[in-house]
């Protein structure tokens, strides 16, 4: 194929094109009944009739839905591709991404529906253990899906309770994840997570603990996908690495840089309460990102960086996504230091947070009512605590998060720096 059709929700928008200079780069051209609107189709680039977008900016858009690292690689080695270029990557597998962009075969019969087959246990252990070796997202030869990050997944979907694997361009609408000898107490400590955002009113999305064989595994539903009457309908969305242009390429470019704070190409915590307050309407946005950088902070998320912070952008407007990949990953034994993705109020280091720097942190957005702040940043605080004296771990989490958690939260609420728990 020369040229994919570009496909926002089930509208052809546009066509997409190699870039001749570059192979990491790809052009948009629009379709000209397209005039733009709701839901919005990213916010790295505005949208101008009959003028392209600017090609670094619309690569970066689109290439922030590819995966990362070893995935990339391995995904793009399985079908004769360098993983660096973009056209090819999404030639072979932008059939089904994160949101509602889809990118489309100009010659796909009109009548596409999509297809199917039912995964029984054995096949399901069976994809996750090729997930895990391959790096390839436990993908069959006919798959036209991905979905960014890097550990290992598995893209299904759930009809009648039961998995279903896509083929082509179908729609996932789970994301399982396999336990890792490497890690075997991640999946639960995700697990976990997701029980007390749930509590504190942070997500929404379902997941449980589910084993295959001998294989533990997590199920993850996913937010931006909705079964109707037995069809997947998506909701479109960007995660804020994408939303800032982040070089897609880049592994390191979602995280603010520890050594050069400032550093133009790296996100931070002030960039994207900027970014969300200038979304129409972005009040309630910027505040539920406090609430999620206080979750973050309080439960030693460490991996908390831009393509972890997503766009949901409706035909109702652009809002904040529910919290996702939110790990207490302080908690392994395989730290390598205390430092967040992303600094909160000019400091890196987790133990050395406190109200104080997370307020002068998100009143340097310049978004949020001085007075809401601090009420904010006690409730959010509040929840948590709550969340943590109400649900209990799985048997096989990283022990002692409960207390380290509780701890962090007390030391917050009493006006102290988080620090380190005594022995």
């Amino acid at each position: 194929m020369s040229t994919l059709d570009l496909y926002l929700h089930d509208r052809r928008i546009g066509a997409v094109q190699r870039d001749p200079r570059a192979r990491h780069r790809v052009a948009i051209e629009w379709d000209s009944t397209y005039q733009g609107g709701a839901p919005t189709l990213t916010e790295s680039f505005g949208f101008i009739p009959t003028r392209a977008p600017d090609a670094e900016l619309a690569s970066n858009f689109l290439g922030g839905y590819t995966p990362e690292g070893n995935q990339r690689t391995a995904l793009a080695a399985k079908r004769g591709i360098d993983p660096d270029d973009l056209y090819g990557i999404l030639s072979e597998f932008g059939g089904s991404i994160a949101g509602a962009v889809t990118l489309r075969d100009p010659d796909e019969h009109t009548n596409y529906h999509p297809n199917y087959d039912e995964l029984p246990e054995r096949a399901v252990a069976s994809r996750l253990q090729q997930a895990i070796d391959e790096h390839d997202l436990g993908a069959r030869d006919d798959s036209r899906s991905m979905l960014p990050g890097f550990q290992p997944k598995l893209l299904v979907a759930q009809f009648d309770d039961a998995w279903f694997e896509p083929h082509g361009r179908a729609h996932s609408t789970h994301i399982l994840k396999p336990q890792l000898h490497s890690r075997p107490e991640a999946i639960f400590d995700e697990f976990y997570s997701h029980e007390l955002a749930r509590h504190a009113g942070l997500s929404r999305f379902q997941s449980t603990m589910r084993k295959a064989g001998t294989m533990n595994y997590l199920a993850i539903e996913r937010f931006d996908r909705q079964v109707v009457g037995g069809n997947v309908v998506l909701h479109h969305q960007e995660d804020l690495a994408q939303a800032l242009g982040l070089d897609w390429r880049d592994g390191d470019a979602k995280f603010q840089d520890h050594r050069l704070p400032s550093r133009s190409g790296r996100p931070s915590a002030r960039l994207i309460g900027e970014l969300l307050g200038s979304i129409p309407g972005g009040g309630p946005a910027a505040e539920q990102w406090l609430r999620q950088l206080v979750y973050h902070v309080a439960i030693g998320n460490n991996d908390a960086h831009a393509k972890n912070v997503a766009l949901l952008h409706l035909a109702t407007g652009t809002q904040l996504s529910e919290i996702y990949d939110a790990v207490p990953n302080l908690f392994q034994e395989r730290r390598i230091d205390w430092n967040l993705a992303l600094s909160v109020g000019g400091i890196f280091d987790q133990r050395r947070i406190s109200v104080d720097a997370l307020t002068r942190e998100a009143l340097s957005w310049g978004v949020l009512p001085r007075q809401l702040v601090p009420k904010v940043v006690e409730e959010t605080l509040a929840a948590i605590e709550s969340a943590v004296r109400a649900i209990s771990p799985p048997k096989l989490a990283s022990q002692g998060m409960p207390e380290r958690i509780d701890w962090n939260v007390s030391r917050l609420r009493s006006g102290a720096e988080i620090s380190k728990p005594k022995k």
